[in-house]
């Protein structure tokens, strides 16, 4: 046989005080605050690097270009490709091709963050060997000891959300 005893509650005992509630509100905001804006950048980030996605048949082209020519495509029309404002995706409003680099202005279905954004993909060279491969750079990313970047940089995303690789 169970003896039940009567359950006495304190006057201490009866739930969270005023004090210890705003205290879990500050903590879960604090919380928020470090969130929210990484959730933010991984998304821009993600749009960014579905962009390159579109650009590697473009860097492609430039590359193969340079094998052919031993120097790069002073615009679209040297590469063979239509004008920059003919050149529109989803993510961007053109597609701009100055002396090697690819330039990306983000706009149309872009995230408002990345409207009229640029970002710059330029070719990188071993200085001195034409024979040897290209790699390409992203927005400001610096080129390796013996290899000089070719094309002006107009990237004026922040660093944060460019992808770290031009390699996707």
């Amino acid at each position: 046989m169970l003896l039940s005893r009567p359950i006495h509650q304190s006057a201490h005992s009866r739930g969270f005080t005023l004090l210890e509630l705003m205290i879990v509100v500050a903590v879960i905001a604090i919380l928020a605050m470090v969130a929210i804006p990484s959730t933010l950048n991984k998304r821009l980030r993600a749009e960014v690097a579905s962009t390159l996605h579109m650009a590697e048949p473009l860097r492609e082209d430039i590359t193969e270009y340079y094998r052919q020519h031993l120097s790069f495509p002073a615009d679209n029309a040297a590469a063979g490709l239509p004008e920059p404002e003919q050149m529109i995706g989803n993510k961007f409003t053109r597609v701009e091709i100055k002396d090697g680099a690819i330039h990306i202005t983000f706009g149309n279905k872009a995230n408002k963050a990345l409207q009229g954004k640029i970002l710059s993909l330029r070719p990188a060279v071993v200085s001195g060997s034409p024979a040897s491969p290209v790699s390409w750079l992203c927005g400001n990313e610096e080129p390796v000891a013996g290899m000089e970047a070719v094309g002006e940089n107009l990237t004026d995303l922040n660093d944060v959300i460019v992808p770290v690789s031009c390699s996707y």
